[in-house]
């Protein structure tokens, strides 16, 4: 009887070793063909240029394989650092946020908190509203004076690019790299009505609709 026994034991514990050794295979085969979304360049992008959805397209990738690639989130808002031909994936080494204003466009920085900036990154639009303070002791309304802003840069209080090296909300919420002042991209004739109520502090900045992007 005890004989059966064993052999009913060595029975059990030969199918729950082949168990976890068939589920640790499969548990790294599905690591070693997990894939992950990043960015590949459909067309010649010259240094300096925006990266966007007209010159790129986000492709899978073996993940073991994506070391180093940039995904579709971060590409967003960034310009190439160098050249980049087409068929060739986007590295997160490669990307800038250095950007200028269009031809007949001036950026002006405005001084923001967290709130007020929107916590825009380059790249983005917001709307830019001007804070009327004439009626003291009362709440200031705040007129919609331009749409449809692009943010060319983000700054902390060192001046350094909020944004970058992982920045993210929870960080910004801490006070880690919170954003000081945005540079956003303005026609020339509108330029003296941002630097005036910048220059007191009255530009509060919203996001766009992601439709609207």
């Amino acid at each position: 009887m005890s004989k059966k026994v064993g052999i009913i034991v060595s029975l059990v514990l030969a199918l729950l070793f082949t168990a976890l050794i068939v589920g640790s295979a499969n548990k790294k085969y599905n690591q070693a063909v997990e894939k992950v979304q990043v960015v590949q360049v459909t067309e010649f992008i010259p240094a300096g240029a925006e990266i966007n959805e007209g010159n790129t397209k986000a492709v899978e990738v073996v993940k073991s394989a994506a070391g180093g690639l940039a995904s579709v989130r971060e590409v967003q808002g960034k310009v190439a650092k160098v050249s980049m031909v087409k068929g060739q994936y986007v590295y997160r080494d490669a990307l800038d946020t250095a950007r200028a204003p269009r031809p007949g466009y001036v950026e002006v920085f405005v001084p923001v908190d967290l709130s007020s900036s929107a916590y825009a990154l380059p790249g983005q639009l917001v709307n830019v509203h001007v804070i009327n303070k004439e009626n003291s002791g009362k709440t200031a309304p705040a007129p919609l004076v331009l749409e449809r802003v692009r943010v060319l840069h983000c700054l902390d209080n060192q001046g350094e690019n909020v944004g970058e090296g992982g920045n993210d909300l929870a960080k910004a919420a801490a006070r880690k790299n919170e954003p000081a002042s945005v540079g956003i991209e303005i026609p020339k004739d509108k330029a003296e009505i941002i630097v005036g109520a910048a220059s007191s502090k009255l530009v509060y900045l919203t996001r766009c609709e992601p439709g609207e992007q």
